[in-house]
């Protein structure tokens, strides 16, 4: 059997006629009538009931139509997978926080562009809200932001998960502790994020959810991750940063209490053309080869 043969059935029974199917193929009748003949005698039944003008199908042949129809699904479903490989290219902008940005980004749009050497990306940083604001105002063409989500407006997928813990200089005092407790922390000063970021927010929350009297003394309110990391590196204080963007000269305090998990996720308006939907798509990819590899080289 070939599959043009398939093909051939299916423009007969839908057309109606041999005559009306062989026009839309570009075939002569008695061409597409040997197909078909070809292909009943290799199914060892009649498919078609021939009938004065017109055709109709018979049991069997209602029985080979669904698995046709099957069979031309699936084959444009091969021929999309593949036509995606070649269509993903133009331009694109996205739009995430400082940890996003500089941590987890970069490696991941490396890769892509080593495949997709055609397409262009830029990346502008913005806390959650300005970056909501940017795609839902059409500024930026993709968003990665902390859930949850609720914008209607919004197609959203998940990207990846990401841990929150207390960090500090590693000659910070507070390592000098054989165990921590609430009492010891409560008497440093804290290098926190702006208040209307994302991570600030989930450290507040998990540091009210432990203890509720908890009141710390901010030494400093930063917008930048690079700023945080600075200050910290500088010993002014202890902060929260995500497990991926702790370097060399801090060190995670062991206060379980105090981890916080956030979620991100990828962004764009629902009325985007195919393109958005294959980068996203190439995104998650990547990202869970990074995810993967950082994990391997961790152990």
């Amino acid at each position: 059997m070939e599959f043009r043969q398939v093909i051939y059935f299916l423009e007969i029974a839908e057309s109606g006629t041999f005559q009306k199917a062989a026009s839309r193929l570009g075939l002569t009748q008695p061409a597409l009538s040997r197909q078909i003949f070809l292909l009943e005698k290799e199914l060892g039944v009649t498919v078609l009931e021939r009938g004065g003008r017109s055709v109709r199908l018979t049991h069997e042949g209602e029985r080979f139509y669904q698995y046709s129809v099957r069979m031309k699904e699936l084959w444009e479903e091969i021929k999309n997978g593949f036509s995606k490989e070649k269509e993903l290219k133009g331009t694109y902008s996205i739009s995430a926080g400082g940890t996003v940005s500089a941590w987890i980004l970069p490696q991941i749009l490396k890769e892509i562009l080593k495949k997709r050497p055609e397409l262009s990306l830029s990346v502008r940083e913005g806390d959650d809200r300005e970056t909501k604001d940017a795609v839902l105002k059409g500024e930026v063409d993709l968003g990665i932001l902390t859930g949850p989500i609720t914008e209607p407006s919004l197609n959203v997928l998940e990207f990846l998960s990401d841990q929150i813990v207390p960090c500090a200089a590693k000659d910070h005092p507070i390592f000098l502790k054989k165990k921590i407790r609430i009492e010891d922390l409560k008497k440093q000063s804290f290098v926190f994020f702006h208040p209307g970021s994302a991570l600030r927010k989930a450290v507040e929350k998990k540091i009210k959810s432990f203890s509720k009297e908890f009141g710390s003394k901010i030494a400093m309110e930063l917008r930048s991750v690079e700023s945080v990391i600075k200050s910290l590196e500088a010993g002014l204080g202890i902060g929260f940063l995500s497990e991926y963007s702790i370097g060399s000269k801090l060190r995670k305090i062991k206060f379980e209490e105090w981890n916080a998990e956030r979620k991100f996720y990828l962004c764009y308006r629902k009325k985007s053309g195919p393109g958005l939907a294959m980068l996203a798509e190439e995104i998650l990819k990547a990202s869970e080869k990074w995810r993967v590899e950082k994990e391997s080289f961790s152990n």
